[in-house]
């Protein structure tokens, strides 16, 4: 065996790097596609909202996440808030927001007792509690329903988030209880399930995006609804986070033993999504004392 034949040998035995996976795919592909056939990736279920990235300066978005706001509660962390996203617009510069859902805090049917843990719980009287008091940076804040929002549709009600949305120009809705965002090559989904936490606080993370079909699994993954401050990275190649929120523990939630996490977080990416796992930069802004009667 020559010298070239044994180099020949051994370079088809070795491990390929990425690059070389990536040339393979993408000849394996072209010759498919001279057979006469049709090669494309699948795209997610729900439409996705492409981010235009010609106002982003450089490779790289930063987004401001928030979500629970819940409007109405008595609960609800209405300075911190502001604090947040005015850091956020103008100390770190982030491109846009996206918020998480429970926007509002529902009517006085979501729960029993609920009645007693709001100041206003019609549906005219949260939305105009949220418009005045969700802060107009000049930024985009692309918005997703959540089952407290979800509880006035149900009660044969407006679709409230999409109706505040419909009043302001700097807030875009992108869906209900879910909507996906494309920055360049990163896929961005946001979800708000409908159900409680769990003991362990990834679980709910992990099975979440365990159930994700191929086609509607994102990049970037970030949950609503639990009030928590999780980040679970390259799970299933998925970046995934359990969102904190801006409402402090109610009477309801101290007697189920259920905690709330007060603050924001800041996400920091390239629009490649090669350039996206080794590069994520996160920020956390966590308010670890809440404001009584801060509505």
């Amino acid at each position: 065996m020559s010298l070239d034949d044994e180099f020949a040998e051994f370079d088809a035995q070795r491990p390929k790097t990425k690059k070389e996976q990536a040339a393979d795919l993408k000849h394996a592909l072209a010759v498919i596609e001279r057979e006469g056939f049709v090669v494309h990736k699948p795209e997610p279920a729900a439409e996705v909202v492409e981010f235009d990235t010609t106002r982003v300066k450089g490779d790289r978005v930063r987004i401001g996440i928030v979500s629970d706001t819940h409007a109405g509660s008595k609960y609800q962390q209405r300075t911190h808030l502001t604090e947040f996203m005015r850091y956020a617009a103008k100390v770190r510069k982030v491109d846009c927001f996206i918020h998480g859902g429970d926007a509002t805090d529902g009517p006085f049917e979501a729960h029993r007792g609920a009645i007693h843990e709001m100041w206003t719980g019609t549906y005219d009287g949260q939305r105009d509690a949220f418009l005045s008091q969700y802060p107009d940076t000049g930024k985009t804040t692309y918005m997703i329903s959540g089952n407290h929002d979800e509880f006035f549709l149900k009660n044969a009600g407006g679709d409230i988030v999409r109706d505040i949305c419909d009043r302001r120009s700097d807030l875009a809705f992108i869906g209900n209880s879910q909507g996906y965002i494309r920055f360049g090559d990163v896929l961005v989904a946001v979800m708000h399930p409908h159900d409680g936490g769990a003991y362990a606080l990834s679980y709910k993370l992990q099975r979440r995006i365990e159930a994700l079909s191929p086609e509607n699994k994102p990049n970037v993954l970030l949950l609503g609804n639990y009030h928590k401050a999780i980040h679970l990275p390259a799970y299933r190649n998925t970046e995934g986070f359990l969102l904190p929120s801006f409402q402090s523990q109610s009477a309801w939630m101290a007697a189920k033993g259920i905690a709330s996490i007060v603050g924001g977080i800041i996400l920091e990416f390239g629009i490649a999504t090669k350039g996206l796992a080794p590069s994520l930069m996160t920020e956390w802004v966590l308010y670890r004392e809440t404001i009584e009667s801060d509505w």
